[in-house]
């Protein structure tokens, strides 16, 4: 299968021009050795290499190649990472002063495409499954009374999978979309891979969604930074969503990103059936494994309704005397493993075909270790993932992030305006968002993180930003 963007850049390389163009490294040479190889692909808009504003030739090929193999109608290259594809679906739905129904459990950059475009976030808050304190995503019926309620919303955001893994159903909130003539917009930047195997849950394409983005680099072996926006042609408009997107984007994009992106999709296109079935494989004899010889359980199937991305490894450490931070620092620590995320509960790990049968036996080695070591001396903890209740809105998304602050010690901010974000990072979901009011559960939830060494991102020395209501009184 081609690679266009690929094949022309060895071309090009193999040419052995003389380059008096950008950038400045001239083909690699003013790099440092380790960065030699990849600088020999690193070009800019010469001849023969298509521009991704305007896209004619191989750029073009390569994203009509990646349409037909996604399943959507017309496919955009993203080398800004999924944020610039949640900003192209946001700018594109939402007027300024309009309003989005929008999970909870969004990504920050969701909010700051609302904050930047005047938006109102009208939210419905994640199911969580209470035997394991995981969040499963929002469901139609509680989208639908949003819908009711806000009959002007100009769209629908839902994030599907999340990080841990869990897919709700999307039938009904694409029925939904419909009745109410809205835009279903879906953040699958966890799900990329969904498409390569029969054992995953059907991508957001295949289930009605009319836009949505991929990270390719999550799950699949693209660089950093790389991802891809999809749509249907008959529920958007195409030129409006590309010329949205290209406002967002750099006018000097990578083709090293962008022909990541290309062979990622041609390698997982010609062979990833089977990469994934030696994944099913080595993850079906790991699970037997972890059940016979730890007190761990993995999470997979929560409800009925909601499937479970197999490669996401979510090891609940209930049974031991660990927290999930804690867990992650002593398999990081001790046994050099590193995994994506912890929780209070929970250590999430991303497996991937390129892992190896060696890689689970050393993880099951570690685990095996760790439960022995601290197993079967539970401290009866029952944490909440995150306050359930939704915080009062006070002032708009935007009039906070341009108000006046002041900043105040987490544990004296009840009842405060906040100013920025309260981000647990990963997984990147705020706690509280600009222009809601903090409450006890919130503050009691941050303190609890950060005595757990948690990053919350917008917590700086204990303190954080709220909006200086007294400045606001005298304008």
């Amino acid at each position: 299968m081609p690679a266009p963007i690929y094949e022309m850049l060895i071309k090009y390389r193999e040419s052995r021009p003389l380059a008096f163009h950008m950038p400045g490294h001239i083909l690699g040479r003013g790099l440092s050795e380790p960065f030699k190889e990849a600088g020999s692909l690193d070009i800019t808009e010469i001849p023969g290499a298509d521009c991704l504003h305007a896209p004619l030739g191989v750029i073009r090929e390569a994203q009509e190649l990646a349409a037909n193999c996604f399943g959507a109608d017309f496919s955009l290259f993203l080398v800004n990472g999924s944020t610039a594809g949640i900003h192209t679906m946001i700018r594109y739905a939402v007027n300024p002063g309009g309003k989005l129904i929008i999970g909870r459990d969004c990504h920050i950059s969701a909010l700051n495409a609302l904050a930047l475009a005047h938006g109102e976030p009208i939210f419905v808050a994640p199911k969580v499954d209470r035997e394991h304190q995981i969040p499963v995503g929002i469901t139609a019926e509680d989208v639908e009374e949003a819908l009711k309620a806000h009959p002007d919303a100009q769209g629908i955001l839902v994030t599907r999978p999340n990080y841990y893994g869990m897919a709700q159903p999307l039938a009904k909130l694409a029925g939904l979309a419909r009745r109410y003539q809205i835009p279903l917009l879906v953040d699958e930047a966890h799900g990329a891979h969904f498409k390569f195997h029969h054992n995953f849950p059907d991508t957001a394409m295949e289930l009605g969604a009319h836009l949505c983005v991929q990270s390719l680099h999550k799950t699949l072996p693209a660089f950093t930074q790389t991802a891809i926006l999809h749509g249907k042609k008959d529920y958007v408009d195409r030129r409006r969503v590309e010329l949205t997107a290209s406002m967002l984007q750099t006018t000097s994009p990578s083709y090293l990103l962008m022909a990541s992106i290309d062979q990622a999709r041609e390698l997982m296109e010609r062979n990833g059936g089977s990469l994934y079935d030696g994944l099913w494989e080595n993850i079906r004899s790991f699970d037997a494994k972890l059940v016979k010889t730890t007190c761990l359980e993995r999470v997979t199937t929560p409800g009925k309704e909601v499937e479970a991305d197999f490669s996401r490894i979510v090891l609940d450490f209930a049974k031991t005397s660990l927290s999930g931070f804690q867990a992650e620092e002593l398999l990081r620590g001790k046994y050099g493993i590193v995994a994506e995320m912890a929780d209070l509960r929970h250590v999430v790990l991303i497996a991937t075909p390129f892992h190896i049968d060696h890689d689970f036996d050393r993880l099951l080695t570690a685990l095996q270790e760790m439960s022995r070591d601290y197993g079967g001396c539970q401290k009866g903890r029952e944490p909440i993932l995150w306050p359930v209740d939704i915080p009062e809105r006070v002032i708009s998304l935007s009039e906070a992030l341009f108000s006046e602050k002041r900043q105040l010690p987490v544990q004296k901010s009840e009842g405060a305006i906040a100013a920025d974000s309260l981000i647990p990072y990963p997984p990147g979901i705020p706690l509280v968002n600009p222009g809601e009011r903090i409450t006890a559960d919130i503050i009691q939830y941050i303190c609890l993180l950060l005595s757990q060494n948690c990053p919350v991102h917008g917590v700086d020395g204990g303190k954080i930003q709220i909006v200086d209501t007294g400045a606001m009184n005298k304008i």
